[in-house]
């Protein structure tokens, strides 16, 4: 008896029906594979563009009878996906997709010149979430899933990164054009998904508290930038609930406890300051807060950077 699930009891005929079915359903994958890619590279909706970057960053393009030699990494889909989101947004000729020998794609963004190396790595974290790396320095800047709709940044690579590894390398300028781009790409899955974003210490909102890693602060570590901010003319008051510093164009820095934890908020009246650009602006600053990280250190998510 013929069992057409058992190549094995098939005629001849039978058997080479059964390769060429196999083999036709293989072309027929490729050929879906190609479909989407035709999306993610050329579509102007933003709603088909996340689409075929959420199901090409799980499709398996191989078949028993039908392999392609040459394929990227599921990672390298989501560069591509960034630098369409920010292109449809007039982001264009920002960010310069790079292909490897070896099948793989990395981003160097305009700004930074030859400075940095960027590509996405696979979180394994069993939802679908990615981390977006520096290639030579290992720091990872974001995390992004577009499964559960969130992109959060890590506080801690952006201190390394761009406050101290690039500080003396690159301008000011090209720094904030630089971590601008990675708010703008957060903004535009906020705008474009309703993605949930944290944009941690570059985030300029009055209402953000960025909240220290020691939720004790001591009073030593607050006289230290009393004393630092005196040498350059700066008074840090005290106040009811911690200190507060007066700088230049109404920008106002507050040093405060908030749900028994301490931390501290960045005012002005455009909300486009941020303490990630104070520390670039203000060298007493930044020394105060990097010989102090242990304490002042703030947080990121811990459920993707614990």
């Amino acid at each position: 008896m013929i069992n057409e699930n058992d190549p094995s009891t098939l005629s001849t005929s039978g058997r080479l029906l059964s390769y060429n079915s196999a083999v036709k359903e293989g072309l027929q994958t490729g050929l879906k594979f190609t479909e989407l890619m035709d999306q993610l590279i050329s579509t102007k909706d933003p709603d088909v563009l996340v689409r075929s970057a959420q199901e090409l960053s799980t499709f398996v393009l191989d078949t028993d009878y039908v392999t392609f030699p040459h394929q990227y990494n599921t990672a390298d889909y989501y560069l591509i996906f960034m630098s369409r989101l920010l292109e449809l947004h007039g982001k264009d000729n920002v960010i310069t997709l790079q292909s490897h020998e070896d099948q793989h794609l990395t981003q160097q963004i305009a700004s930074l010149e030859d400075k940095g190396v960027f590509s996405f790595m696979i979180a394994n974290d069993g939802t679908g979430g990615v981390y977006y790396q520096e290639q030579v320095t290992g720091e990872t800047i974001f995390y992004l899933n577009l499964q559960r709709k969130m992109l959060r940044i890590n506080s801690a690579a952006i201190t390394k990164l761009f406050v101290i590894t690039y500080h003396d390398q690159v301008e000011t300028d090209q720094i904030l054009a630089t971590t601008q781009l990675f708010m703008d790409f957060g903004s535009s899955l906020k705008e474009d998904y309703g993605f949930s974003v944290d944009f941690n210490i570059l985030d300029t909102s009055n209402n953000e508290f960025y909240a220290f890693s020691n939720s004790n602060l001591s009073d030593e570590v607050v006289d230290k930038l009393f004393v630092a901010a005196a040498k350059e003319d700066y008074i840090l008051m005290h106040s009811n609930d911690g200190a507060v510093l007066e700088l230049p164009n109404q920008v106002t820095l507050h040093i405060t406890s908030k749900n028994a934890k301490w931390g501290l908020t960045v005012h002005d009246d455009d909300e486009t300051t941020s303490w990630f650009k104070l520390l670039l602006d203000y060298p007493f600053v930044r020394e105060w807060y990097l010989d102090n990280l242990t304490d002042l250190e703030i947080k990121s998510d811990p459920l993707v950077f614990g």
